[in-house]
């Protein structure tokens, strides 16, 4: 018997664990207190209204109208400026629309987040429209967190980052986002337009620090599926896959509940669904919709509830590398559940029951299922130079979702097992 599950049998000996209360056990196998039952909490935050099915060129002066907005900053990743269907949308704005804003970038810079901070700031924005992907929507959010608070700085951005405590419970940021409304079209499966929480890097030092608030979160998104047509079939499968990280982190989370893992599972069946749809039919926009169906599901816990490994060592193999999210959650979410699979054998079977192989480590049919979209599987086929891996493990100690994984992470060298696994 190995080490892991030695120790795993050692816990059940005089424990029994359900989600987030363990029983003490008595003599007789049964728990000490006299009830055999589930017990736990849910604070489900805010959660923003969403808009899905919809068309953007209706849909964006129609809510602009109906809050009364006058100065609407419009914000946009690059690739989709020239997009019909955005041009279209952002001219029936009129005179509400200010100048946009387009310089975003991958993996969300603090310059970026400072240049925006100062342009929401100066054009006294009452609301922001963000159409793009997971950074663009990211940097957003941040940046009306910093305008909020008067940052202007690298310094003063730092200092407003949320600090985990050993547990990997994230401490909210200092002051909350106040006096602009966020408008998020998502144009990816990133989720991060239902995050209470977001990502920013110092690009100097490669680490990649979170805020967290409950006011964080866009107040509304809308979900627009010939939109999402204009995203590359490649980057869209790859977010969805970071969609399925949302979903299966949930499952395997130290707050999961009933209300979340009824969410997540059934994300992942949609989500299965819908990106296999969409590998075989790109232009089919009923399957960019069910994606984004899915991914509303998935993302529905970001910031309420703690998630693991695969995402606090993929922020640094993205800060670190410059692998981008999805495919990072491709690499490493396998590896994850590998090294997670024995101490929650009933939740890694719900997961792989929810990808139609009952009876396989979900590790396996996780791993086959990105494989089947024609997706990397392995760090090694990203160019990451191997000698990395050691940087990339020793910066994840500190991440939140490290310190959170359902298995405890016992130091590096568990990190560095991890990544050798996924290369």
């Amino acid at each position: 018997m190995d080490e892991t599950h030695k120790q795993h049998g050692e816990f059940k000996k005089h424990h029994k664990q359900e989600r987030g209360r363990t029983f003490e056990m008595d003599s007789h196998g049964g728990p000490r207190d006299g009830r055999d039952v589930e017990a736990g909490s849910l604070d489900l935050k805010r959660q923003p209204r969403v808009l899905y099915g919809t068309d953007i060129r209706t849909a964006l002066p129609n809510l602009v109208a109906e809050r009364g907005w006058t100065r609407v900053l419009p914000v946009v990743t690059p690739s989709l400026a020239p997009s019909p269907l955005v041009t279209d949308a952002l001219e029936t704005l009129g005179a509400s629309a200010l100048k946009g804003f387009t310089r975003v970038k991958a993996h969300t810079p603090f310059d970026v987040v400072l240049d925006l901070a100062a342009r929401i700031r100066d054009a006294q924005a009452d609301a922001v429209v963000v159409i793009g992907g997971g950074s663009a929507i990211d940097a957003v959010k941040i940046a009306a967190l910093a305008a909020g608070a008067g940052i202007s700085d690298p310094a003063g951005l730092l200092a407003l980052r949320a600090v985990p405590d050993a547990a990997g419970v994230l401490h909210p940021s200092p002051g909350n986002r106040t006096g602009v409304a966020i408008i998020a079209v998502p144009t990816t499966l990133s989720g991060a337009e239902f995050g209470l929480i977001g990502g920013a890097t110092e690009v100097e030092k490669g680490i990649k620090h979170l805020y967290r608030a409950d006011t964080l979160a866009p107040d509304i998104v809308v979900y627009d599926p010939a939109l999402a047509l204009a995203t590359p079939l490649d980057l869209w499968l790859s977010t969805g896959v970071r969609s399925i990280d949302h979903a299966v982190e949930t499952v395997l989370s130290r707050d999961a509940n009933p209300f979340t893992d009824a969410l997540a599972l059934h994300a992942l069946t949609l989500l299965r669904q819908g990106l296999g749809a969409a590998k075989r039919h790109p232009a089919d926009a009923r399957a960019r919709h069910e994606g984004q169906l899915g991914n509303w599901l998935a993302a529905s816990g970001i910031g309420r509830v703690r998630y693991g490994a695969s995402h606090g060592i993929g922020h640094q193999l993205g800060a670190v590398a410059g692998v981008p999210h999805g495919i990072t959650s491709c690499v490493l979410l396998p590896a994850v559940l590998a090294f997670n699979e024995a101490f929650a054998p009933d939740r890694d079977q719900a997961i792989a029951a929810a990808f139609d192989r009952p009876g396989t480590p979900a590790a396996q049919a996780v791993r086959d299922f990105i494989a089947s979209l024609g997706l990397p599987v392995r760090i090694a086929d990203l160019g990451v130079a191997r000698t990395d891996l050691t940087r990339i493990a020793e910066t994840s100690l500190g991440n939140a979702f490290v310190r959170a994984n359902l298995r405890p992470v016992a130091g590096a060298a568990d990190l560095k097992a991890i990544l050798e696994a996924a290369w």
